[in-house]
């Protein structure tokens, strides 16, 4: 079978004048106009995709909502997965034509969805009449020196080589959600995890003691109860966060964000730098999370 096509692409909102308006893109190679979109550079994450080409091909730098339906078909006899999501403007640098795009329109929702050539897209379109989630994201932290190695205090054991990589490595995944807010375990490894995007993004790292593994062990219910009171404020301010923690307890305090959800959380399958992204239903029962993304790096 041949090798699957990967793409990806986002549903761009932004308010005008009181109203959703929906970005949208015409390739005159094709005389078509359809939601931004592009296939996946080699070693590249899919997140990284979405936020690249809608760049790339509309001059605009976006940050990451709630993911949206992917869409399978073929190209000739290659299959094509195009995965979505839903997406808001940080930064209007201008558009200017190109090869690929050589028109944008800013259109409401209905009037873009009339205006749009593939029905695959239609359907996207006519999802902007949500409302858009503010993403919550729980971060393992980076591989870190053995315990058996390290003679000092666990909350002192810090990151590895490959851990300070993997840190560096999550800088543009975590920024591709616009993530305004950084919590972490008191625990040296997360606050390692977390600091080079801390300083990429000009934030302040906030340090939880109650996310430690020894204090979480020793009291599991206030660090959840701390984690739900994160996501909560996190709602409330529309600032997408970031929280970092350990594997052992990274289960069950996810299990209990997810409570009221129809969705389970991964278990076993937690690995240094996964990045676990909740979506909390922006339009129904308060902090119910309607949408779960795993990452690993």
């Amino acid at each position: 079978m041949s090798q699957t096509i990967v793409a990806s692409g986002c549903l761009v909102t932004r308010d005008i004048e009181g109203s959703t308006h929906v970005l949208l893109v015409h390739r005159p190679k094709y005389d078509d106009w359809s939601l931004p979109k592009g296939k996946q550079d080699p070693g590249e994450h899919v997140t990284l995709t979405a936020v690249r080409e809608v760049e790339e091909e509309a001059g605009v730098r976006v940050r990451l909502q709630q993911p949206l339906p992917h869409r399978e078909y073929t190209v000739g006899d290659i299959p094509k997965v195009v995965y979505y999501w839903r997406a808001s403007v940080v930064v209007d640098k201008g558009f200017t034509p190109n090869a690929e795009v050589d028109e944008i329109a800013w259109l409401p929702i209905e009037e873009a969805a009339q205006c749009a050539t593939h029905p695959l897209d239609k359907d996207l379109i006519k999802m902007a009449r949500d409302a858009a989630s503010t993403p919550f994201v729980v971060l393992r932290h980076g591989h870190a020196v053995k315990r058996s190695a390290w003679p000092g205090a666990d909350t002192e054991r810090p990151l590895d080589t490959l851990g300070v990589e993997q840190s560096d490595s999550l800088v543009e995944r975590i920024a591709a959600y616009g993530v305004q807010r950084i919590h972490t375990s008191a625990a040296r490894r997360c606050v390692q995890s977390v600091t080079p995007y801390a300083e990429h993004a000009g934030l302040p790292v906030v340090h939880e003691p109650a996310l430690t593994e020894a204090a979480y062990d020793e009291a599991p219910a206030a660090g959840n109860e701390r984690a739900a009171g994160l996501l909560a404020d996190s709602v409330r301010s529309e600032q997408p966060t970031v929280l970092c923690g350990h594997r052992p307890y990274l289960p069950g305090l996810i299990d209990h964000l997810l409570v009221g959800s129809t969705l389970t959380g991964p278990h076993d399958t937690v690995p240094v730098g996964s990045m676990i992204v909740l979506h909390p239903r922006p339009d129904g029962p308060r902090n119910t999370i309607a949408a779960l993304e795993h990452h690993t790096l």
